[in-house]
């Protein structure tokens, strides 16, 4: 029997088992692939939004082991490569119970405690932390001729622009992800930007979700020249192959459509358990974390949105003692 059993290897899950080991609760954290799985699946040599330097840590997931302190960091922003070394450094520098590649397949409540069902067995605690992450399943717009269309692919997939040299491409969303590969693919193929409305910039709207780093401003001055075609026309109406009806009606054939549409959180199943969500996806929970309608359940990392900033490890790591706090007190 477990105290705590934590469901995902990422940095939320990583950071919630360093807190519960300093303070002697036992705790075990599973992982269906490798430690921080969602970022090793990120294009590689991608650099993180998120400052990483004495003062300006917002990469870290403790002020006492900054990633910057590593040799051969890229600074002031990680990449990806530099991040899941991180990760792999904290858990082992700790000495982390990490069970890797064991997926959940079940969350079950018993008598007191719960039962997590895996391949391998079945493991015991008397609470769970769902630390699976905010970005854990790609999400779809729901538009006519989008399932099975070999035209389309979310951006998840997207790891190089070799493939569209001379091609007629369609980037459809106006996030950061969007302004990327709009960027990257711009010397290589024509590129089409897609949005409902204006593209926002966090320089503008102090909002870490819009448009910032070096792609605002490359961003804006490929568009100006006109070497990115940025149009603004509701939602879309429609895919048909490579052709897309655009909400004035207007139609275009493309050769690819890549998706920059986000991601949802992705729950292992809780039987005879309801997980309230908002209209985001995001659990919805008390002020310790807990499920408003899953007694004994927690939620971590970027699923414990308390505020906006918990999107990024310097918001939920703020955050994540008031969780242990609450588990700490009820053992």
């Amino acid at each position: 029997m477990n105290d705590v059993i934590i469901v995902g290897g990422g940095p939320g899950g990583l950071l919630f088992g360093y807190l519960l080991q300093q303070n002697d609760i036992k705790y075990l954290i599973l992982e269906k692939e490798s430690i921080g799985n969602s970022f090793r699946k990120m294009r590689p040599n991608m650099v993180l939004l998120s400052p990483a330097i004495p003062g300006t840590d917002w990469t870290s997931l403790t002020l006492k082991q900054p990633i910057w302190a590593i040799s051969g960091v890229s600074k002031p922003y990680p990449t990806r490569d530099d991040f899941v070394c991180y990760l792999e450094r904290f858990a082992v520098d700790n000495a982390l119970v990490v069970r890797e590649h064991t997926p959940v397949n079940s969350v079950q409540r018993e008598e007191g405690s719960f039962k997590v069902v895996c391949g391998d067995g079945a493991y015991h605690s008397k609470y769970v932390v769902l630390a699976t992450g905010f970005y854990a399943k790609p999400k779809y717009p729901g538009i006519p001729g989008i399932e099975g269309n070999p035209y389309v692919t979310h951006y998840a997939n997207f790891f190089g622009c070799m493939a569209y040299q001379g091609k007629k491409v369609l980037i459809v969303g106006g996030g950061n992800s969007a302004a990327e590969i709009a960027i990257e693919l711009s010397g290589v193929c024509e590129v089409t930007l897609k949005t409902r409305g204006p593209l926002r910039f966090f320089s503008v709207t102090d909002d870490l979700g819009h448009i910032r780093g070096l792609s605002e401003s490359v961003l804006k001055e490929l568009i100006r020249f006109n070497i990115i075609n940025h149009v603004m026309d509701g939602d879309i109406r429609g895919f048909d192959g490579g052709t897309v009806t655009f909400a004035s009606g207007k139609m275009q054939h493309f050769d690819k459509i890549i998706l920059a549409t986000g991601f949802l959180p992705d729950f292992p199943p809780l039987k005879d358990m309801e997980i309230k969500c908002g209209d985001n996806g995001v659990p919805l929970i008390t002020r310790a974390g807990e499920s408003v309608s899953a007694e004994g359940v927690f939620f971590g990392g970027s699923l414990a949105m308390f505020h906006s900033r918990c999107r990024f490890i310097h918001g939920f790591r703020n955050e994540a003692e008031k969780i242990m706090w609450e588990i700490f007190d009820r053992l």
